[in-house]
């Protein structure tokens, strides 16, 4: 089969693989659609941090496809099922599994990290990993609901509440996605933050009701003008730079919570007065990837309509043009949606 393989940092390329076959209590999966990431740049660029990735690896995290075959003792998925797949492999056993806090399974292993991934043609993944869908979701919407899953798992964190007001620090797909989960909650303003230029149509279509672009603006006099001075009720870091979490903390209103998804990376370390979460009486919410129940839950939501995420896609490229779908990733200099390729 066809995969796109990164043999190691700096070198990768579309390669003919063995196609797997499903074990006992696996399915096969024919990819139909998937999503690319900057953790997936991490991985060709070699930035990622090694417990994070195994090399040789098939790329992809973000996928949905049409089940193909299925193993032994599979008896809730059938051939022809459309169904998205969890992007953590857990164990089941660990204490945390059993807790049902699957993104801290102590036995990492992720689609397009430690496993092969999506950007091929199939994928064997275990049955209970894969969530069948509604005929009204496509399969490149389904494909979304990986980040769909991270930025629902921070918005549940953060306690919204409905006349709140919403700050989201970062216009990527995290902050999109989870400005589409919190119009669910009833906000009267959802703020988003950036620095770089706004398409505005998807990103008010995902929710915002108003857009700050940093360079043009002070985010800390239009949340104020919006809050009597009183700042946001929650905030919600997604920009995955150490500059924002200290804005973060600084808009959010005392008693307020802050939500940190984007994580920055590398070795970057960031002096904050502990005082300052005292005195604001401030909650801090540190996030994760998502739980499998947030998954089930996600997919629930986009199945029956609820949570919309269509906008947000801007272009479908196949699977050869990978390096036109990195490049847009890379250089996009406004919010540009999301890139999905097919396999």
């Amino acid at each position: 089969m066809k995969a796109f393989v990164v043999q190691e940092p700096g070198r990768y390329g579309i390669e003919q693989w063995p196609q797997p076959i499903p074990g006992p209590g696996q399915v096969l999966v024919r990819v139909g659609a998937v999503g690319i990431c900057k953790s997936d740049l991490e991985v060709l660029d070699g930035t990622r941090p090694a417990a994070y990735v195994r090399y040789p690896v098939v790329l992809g995290h973000e996928w949905a496809g049409t089940v193909e075959a299925v193993g032994d003792t599979v008896r809730e998925i059938a051939v022809g099922d459309r169904v998205a797949v969890e992007g953590h492999n857990f164990c089941r056993t660990c204490v945390f599994c059993r807790r049902g806090e699957t993104n801290l399974c102590e036995h990492y292993n992720e689609f397009g990290f430690t496993l092969p991934g999506g950007y091929s043609e199939f994928v064997a993944v275990r049955a209970d990993l894969v969530h069948p869908f509604s005929p009204t979701l496509s399969l490149e919407e389904a494909a979304l609901c990986e980040p769909a899953s991270c930025a629902g798992y921070g918005v549940m964190r953060s306690r919204v509440r409905p006349g709140d007001t919403v700050v989201i620090i970062g216009p990527g797909t995290i902050g999109l996605l989870a400005a589409a989960w919190f119009t669910l909650y009833h906000p009267l303003h959802i703020i988003l933050v950036g620095r770089r230029a706004h398409d505005e149509g998807p990103v008010k279509q995902l929710g915002a009701t108003r857009l700050v672009n940093l360079q043009r603006e002070d985010a800390r006099a239009v949340v104020n003008s919006l809050t009597d001075g009183r700042g946001a009720d929650v905030v919600f870091e997604a920009a995955g730079h150490i500059d924002a979490v200290p804005l973060a903390f600084d808009l959010a209103r005392r008693g307020g919570t802050v939500v940190l998804e984007g994580i920055a990376g590398g070795s970057h370390r960031l002096a904050l007065d502990p005082d300052l979460f005292c005195l604001k009486d401030l909650r801090v919410e540190g996030i994760f990837a998502y739980t499998s129940s947030v998954f089930t839950t996600t997919i629930s939501l986009m199945s029956s309509g609820v949570l919309r995420v269509g906008p947000l896609i801007t272009r479908v490229l196949p699977l050869e043009a990978y390096a036109e779908a990195f490049r847009l990733l890379r250089e996009r200099t406004q919010v540009s949606g999301k890139v999905l390729l097919k396999p």
